[in-house]
């Protein structure tokens, strides 16, 4: 049973049988107010004496009690007329309310009091058809959609007409002691179609209007990697919104908001994001990684302010992790240094000793050389590791110094057009000799010119050629001092040569190695060290 029917029957039980307190004052008060509150009695005269009194107080008795008795019958009469008129005005109260609502009454907050159904449902009516719904959009931004931009309009369903049988006319006077507030469904209708060509129009829904969300990213600023916020932007989906704002019409909401709804495209990635947290702290570590490089004098550093160009980023500066890109990166860095620090077959300015001049010699395998596939292994790992330190780059070859033309003052000087050699320590020579090079009427046999080091010293080496198909080998040449530099070309003795010196090498030269008399290879075997330069020259 509701709650409504239930308080019908009680008021009608009421009616019925026991009036309400607060009723029978208020007709109490109605009786009160019409007959006063006054009576009226005589007031006995002074004794004179005893017997007069006696007298007097008999006489006086008797007249009393029939004016008490008049007054009463007054009185009765008085009371009968005002209860007939009470009861009639109350009648008339009753008649009244059969077709209105009781005073105090009011419908979905409207005061409805002593109006009738049609004229509750046309002040409803009126108000629900002056409707108008705020949507609230970001930045504060508010736009309103009118009902009667959208065929907004009331419709009855009777609640009205069922709250007005449900009160009993008998009981009108309540009202002006208990007030009574109803909720009555707001039939209402609207255009769908109208709905979403007006909400399409406003300003905050058209897409020129809206800004992308932008997803949180790192980047680096000054000296350290940092998470720059996302924008929250305001892109927002059409459909999640037009149904958002046509619940929020179809329940007569005052407004409705954009945010609430859930209707903006999201960034996908926060600041919050634990993979961006990690991201961010590994690239600090990375940023604070410095490395000093040294090359003689001069230096190189490399820190976060050139590994933050190792990463990719997107057009708006977001770090996009690659660690392809990174390597290849780290690669090309070791490569520049290569290419600015490398002296391996750079020209180089000679004193030559038989001319007493200054020549340029180039090529060779003498010098500074990176070994780059070794340093580029171990930058990467010095970088992830956050280093700080001040090195060289690990070498695959290495001069005697930076200085200079890199040679120093110990050094063999093999002057292939005069045949002739000198060997310097520590600035003094300690041998020189006539020699015979490489065949010139073979090009597989010329001695090639340029800078070398000694590769190391041998006693007593077998010197092969080429081998044969039959096993045997081009020629076996046995040497007791062997000193290569430059591949399978080195210095040694010649015990089968008598003569050195000349022009021996342009016709019957050797096989591209530097024939030395035994006593003169013995010397500078005795005297030379791994890694010697040895400067080649016609």
């Amino acid at each position: 049973m509701s709650k409504k029917k239930k308080k019908l029957q009680e008021n009608q039980v009421e009616a019925a049988g026991a009036v309400d307190p607060r009723i029978d004052e208020a007709m109490a008060k109605i009786v009160q107010d019409t007959i006063g509150n006054d009576t009226v009695y005589d007031q006995p005269k002074k004794k004179k004496n005893r017997k007069a009194t006696k007298a007097s107080g008999q006489k006086s008795k008797m007249k009393k009690k029939k004016s008490k008795n008049t007054a009463l019958k007054v009185t009765g009469i008085v009371a009968g007329v005002i209860v007939l008129l009470a009861g009639a005005a109350y009648g008339v109260g009753a008649y009244y309310y059969h077709d209105k609502f009781f005073k105090g009454t009011e419908i979905n907050g409207i005061n409805c009091e002593n109006m009738t159904v049609e004229e509750t449902e046309d002040l409803i009516r009126r108000q629900v058809e002056d409707y108008k719904i705020t949507v609230q959009f970001r930045g504060d931004q508010a736009q309103e959609i009118l009902g009667s931009d959208i065929g907004y309009q009331y419709v009855s369903n009777g609640d009205a007409e069922k709250i007005l049988k449900e009160q009993n006319p008998l009981l009108w006077i309540r009202g002006y002691f208990k007030p009574e507030k109803y909720e009555a469904a707001k039939n209402i209708s609207f255009d769908e179609n109208q709905l979403r060509t007006k909400l399409d129009s406003l300003d905050s829904m058209i897409a020129e209007n809206q800004e992308a969300p932008q997803d949180a990213y790192v980047t680096f600023q000054e000296t350290e990697f940092v998470i720059v916020d996302e924008v929250q932007g305001t892109t927002i989906d059409e459909n999640t919104m037009f149904e958002a704002v046509k619940t929020a019409v179809s329940e007569s909401r005052p407004d409705v908001s954009a945010e609430e709804a859930g209707a903006y495209a999201a960034p996908s990635v926060t600041k919050d994001n634990p993979d961006l947290i990690a991201q961010r702290d590994m690239l600090n570590t990375y940023a604070k990684a410095s490395i000093t490089y040294t090359f003689g004098e001069q230096t190189e550093l490399l820190d976060g302010s050139i590994i933050k160009d190792w990463f990719d980023y997107d057009e708006n500066g977001n770090i996009i992790e690659n660690e392809d890109t990174f390597k290849a990166n780290a690669k090309e860095y070791v490569k520049s240094l290569a290419a600015k620090y490398d002296t391996v077959g750079k020209e180089r300015s000679f004193h030559s000793t038989a001319s007493d001049a200054d020549i340029t010699v180039k090529g060779g395998s003498y010098g500074w050389k990176i070994n780059q596939k070794k340093e580029v292994a171990q930058l990467i790992e010095e970088i992830k590791a956050g280093t700080v330190t001040t090195r060289e780059p690990i070498y695959s070859s290495t001069a005697v110094s930076r200085e200079g033309n890199e040679i120093g003052n110990t050094y063999v000087e093999v002057d292939l057009g005069n045949q002739h050699m000198w060997f310097y320590k520590d600035g003094q020579l300690i041998v020189d000799s006539d020699f015979v090079s490489g065949n010139m009427s073979y090009k597989d046999r010329v001695t090639p010119s340029g800078v070398y080091s000694l590769y190391y010293k041998q006693r007593d080496k077998t010197l092969r050629g080429k081998k044969n198909p039959d096993g045997t080998y081009e020629y076996e040449s046995p040497v007791k001092y062997w000193m290569p530099f430059n591949g399978g070309v080195g210095l040694h003795d010649a015990s089968w040569r008598s003569n050195f010196g000349g022009n021996i090498y342009k016709t019957s030269g050797s096989h591209g190695c530097i024939n030395l008399p035994r006593s003169k290879a013995q010397v500078l075997y005795e005297n030379i060290e791994k890694d010697v330069p040895i400067v080649c020259f016609y």
